[in-house]
């Protein structure tokens, strides 16, 4: 018997799908995916026209689905069962899609700071221009970081875990003034970048120039860097904004707490000159 272009054997069609022939064997056994016909020599051999129908199998297998499931569903289709599969693990895609873009987005966002930790002299002050993005805030903290702040971080933390699906360091919105005083009253808070898409952020970091410098060590080195950005301020005719964002770049990298990396951006703007 010549065999027709359109028939394939067990190899040539497990080939084409990407599959072990003994994946094909298995599910002829089990009754799941049987071969067109079986030739004269006992051979199996599948048609052209039967690639959507495993290729549908093999994509509800990688959507969790079980054989048996599977089985059930190919015995006796019908369009209303089909039709309610089809959206369930459609939601379930939409689902998957949204974790990985948001596990996307935070892998980008800890690269990103290791670029700066790694790229940004310590000490060294730039001038960048930043766009306005939205924020989540704690509730008021000292800069102490004692119990108290520790308690307020705690409950940031799960805020933002409810809020953007995950947890996250962050960093602290703080008080230019409060700050180069080591702590106190009017500090200021933890902060958390929201989505650009959040409809109800709790403020917003204002769009504009800001001066950016890296700090290596531990907090109180902080203090002194505050007294430089000030001194530069007013060498360059600058006034600065009345708040400072900090972020630790190198947390997830640290090996040493001398080692750590705080990156401080301050807003700007030219200071009025008297004529």
């Amino acid at each position: 018997m010549e065999r027709k272009k359109y028939v394939y054997s067990s190899g040539e069609f497990a080939a084409l799908n990407g599959i072990n022939k003994r994946t094909l064997h298995y599910y002829n056994d089990i009754g799941l995916f049987r071969p067109a016909y079986q030739g004269e020599n006992g051979y199996h051999y599948y048609t052209c026209f039967q690639f959507a129908h495993l290729e549908l199998i093999l994509t509800l297998r990688r959507l969790g689905m079980s054989l048996e499931e599977i089985r059930r569903l190919t015995e006796q289709p019908s369009p209303t069962t089909f039709a309610q599969m089809a959206a369930e693990r459609k939601e379930v895609i939409d689902r998957s899609i949204a974790q990985l873009l948001q596990a996307k987005a935070f892998l980008q966002q800890k690269l990103d700071k290791l670029t700066l930790a790694m790229t940004i002299p310590p000490g060294e002050i730039q001038h960048i221009t930043l766009p306005e993005r939205p924020l989540f805030l704690s509730e008021a903290i000292t800069g102490r970081y004692d119990d108290e702040d520790f308690a307020v971080a705690a409950s940031f933390s799960l805020r933002l875990r409810q809020r953007l699906g995950l947890f996250d360091s962050f960093g602290s919105r703080v008080s230019v003034s409060v700050a180069r005083q080591g702590g106190g009253t009017g500090y200021g808070h933890f902060f958390a970048y929201a989505p650009a898409e959040e409809p109800a952020p709790d403020t917003h970091q204002p769009a504009g120039t800001y001066l950016r410098t890296v700090v290596v060590g531990s907090w109180e080195d902080l203090f002194q860097a505050y007294d430089q950005l000030l001194d530069y301020a007013r060498q360059q005719h600058l006034v600065l904004s009345p708040f400072a964002y900090e972020e630790g770049l190198n947390e997830l990298t640290l090996t040493s707490q001398e080692d750590y990396r705080t990156m401080i951006t301050v807003g700007c703007q030219p200071a009025e000159r008297s004529v």
